[in-house]
């Protein structure tokens, strides 16, 4: 059973989030087969990763969110139960065909019995016949993205352990297809649940997952509050001021997750440049933010004047398990330990693995935008993050 094969992993992440070693315990899954032993699981899965995925477009499902189709709840969870299946057992092959010295990993395992079990909990609820059968569904599904809420931390872990056995010069390329696979995989199958769990449920200004009225000086000031509250735990110091100019005002229509993981990555990477810079200076130098608006696009330069960065450290952030934190750093091991525990489901930093803008990369480039760095090294950085129009990625934009 999954309660006697899970072992506790560290660190604990606290905050009101639920625990790594507790994720599972908690809930019992219906069908709590030695799933890894099981050929007639395994042909199912082998069944479902060759079904090809259904695919809609952002368009589609904000249309949807505006029909007022009685029956639409019970088609969805049609929909729902089908693709979790068909998207989930394609990462399971995915995972399968790894090099073995991956997959003799503790935490890299745990992610394959993690999906393995969700695919037969998924495989085996009730049939939806009628909206009596609806909560259930939906119930079920909430418990199994909670379940894998954690699976890029366990796997972003998995691979930073074991870059030290792997040999050859396949490693980056080999984990980045892997990482921005199952990252998008992830994202993916995340927005079409909460899609399907929005549904009759009137939210103001939301059609879907979308917000359509998202003010970007507002979440721009969430974000760096949450990193200057790390920041201000970690190194006890003044912190630097972040003043927002341009197009200040501004709304635009996206979905709020991913410009929050983008934006609490790169402000806590400003932080920490800008604060470890200027451990001398009483009034550090302020990050400054600048929002552009424009009829097709819209952007965000997040700039700091910490150390900026050498072209060797430029051409490497954006591979996975690059990172600048230290071990044997005072301050580093710190922040990146409390950065990984105050953040929650798709927000979670992981700092220390090097995941976090190789993620943050993904997710641009998923809504077809860019993710720049400019850096003077001795002077700061600006990055600037790039996002087409909601117009622009309707019919472009696949979930």
């Amino acid at each position: 059973m999954i309660q006697s094969s899970w072992k506790a992993v560290q660190p604990i992440l606290k905050s009101g989030s639920r625990s790594l070693t507790t994720i599972d315990l908690n809930r019992q899954f219906k069908h709590p087969i030695l799933v890894t032993q099981s050929s007639s699981l395994q042909k199912k899965i082998n069944y479902y990763a060759l079904e090809p995925k259904n695919e809609p477009t952002i368009g589609m499902l904000m249309k949807e969110s505006r029909s007022r189709d009685k029956n639409k709840l019970v088609r969805s969870c049609h929909f729902m139960h089908r693709e979790f299946l068909v998207r989930v057992a394609k990462v399971i092959i995915h995972l399968q065909n790894l090099p073995y010295i991956l997959l003799t990993n503790d935490d890299i395992k745990r992610v394959l019995d993690l999906y393995m079990y969700s695919f037969s909990d998924m495989l085996h609820q009730p049939k939806i016949q009628n909206l009596g059968d609806v909560d259930t569904f939906n119930e079920a599904l909430s418990g199994l993205l909670d379940d894998l809420q954690h699976i890029i931390l366990l796997l972003s872990k998995g691979i930073h352990d074991s870059q030290l056995h792997f040999k050859g010069s396949d490693f980056h390329a080999t984990v980045k297809k892997l990482m921005d696979y199952i990252v998008i995989n992830r994202v993916c199958n995340r927005i079409l649940a909460r899609h399907h769990l929005s549904i009759n449920i009137e939210r103001e200004g939301y059609l879907s997952v979308v917000n359509t009225e998202l003010s970007l000086k507002k979440i721009i000031t969430k974000n760096a509050a949450f990193a200057a509250n790390v920041c201000q735990n970690v190194y006890m110091d003044t912190l630097p001021e972040v003043l927002i100019d341009g197009h200040t005002e501004t709304r635009v229509a996206f979905i709020p997750n991913i410009i929050d993981y983008v934006l609490r990555e790169v402000l806590k990477n400003s932080f920490r440049a800008t604060v470890e810079a200027n451990m001398h200076q009483v009034e550090k130098p302020p990050i400054i933010c600048t929002i552009c608006n424009t009829p097709d696009f819209w952007t965000l330069r997040i700039s700091d004047r910490g150390t900026g960065m050498t072209d060797s450290v430029l051409h490497q952030i954006e591979n996975y398990c690059y990172t600048s934190f230290k071990p044997e750093e005072e301050y580093s091991h710190a922040f990146g330990d409390l950065v990984s525990a105050g953040v929650q489901d798709q927000g979670s930093s992981l700092a220390g693995f090097g995941v976090g803008i190789p993620i943050s990369k993904a997710y641009v480039k998923f809504v077809q935008g860019k993710l720049e760095f400019q850096t003077m090294p001795g002077i700061g950085t600006d990055v600037y993050i790039k996002i087409p129009q909601l117009s622009e990625m309707l019919d472009e934009v696949r979930i």
